[in-house]
């Protein structure tokens, strides 16, 4: 897709934030005579920069969500981390654990096994 302008950039800015397509048209300078003109601006947008909407969205959601792999090596680096309290150490093994399916039935974890 091609460069967008500075108010389309806005306007998707401001729509990405929860605001309607007509009050981000509205708050990114476009000119109108009445609320319908930002509404007819919001809708315009809308169909003209879906596909922007859509990459922009994958973007923004991507470093946001850590996928298991991600979690997997943070448990594993707190459990490896001697600096780390051995409690915190202990619970980051017991995640990595259950990630793994090593707590399902049939199986006890340490911390309910009496001696």
């Amino acid at each position: 897709m091609s460069k967008l302008t500075a108010k389309q950039q806005a306007w998707v800015d401001y729509y990405k934030q929860g605001k309607t397509a007509a009050e981000a048209a509205r708050l990114a300078g476009y000119k109108a005579r009445d609320d319908n003109g930002f509404q007819s601006i919001g809708s315009e947008n809308l169909r003209k920069l879906a596909v922007y909407i859509a990459e922009r969205d994958k973007i923004l959601e991507t470093p946001r969500i850590a996928d298991m792999e991600e979690i997997n090596a943070f448990w594993t680096n707190v459990m490896r981390d001697k600096g780390e309290e051995t409690k915190e150490r202990l619970k980051a093994s017991e995640l990595r654990a259950k990630a793994a399916g090593a707590d399902q039935a049939g199986q006890h974890s340490c911390r309910n096994h009496r001696r």
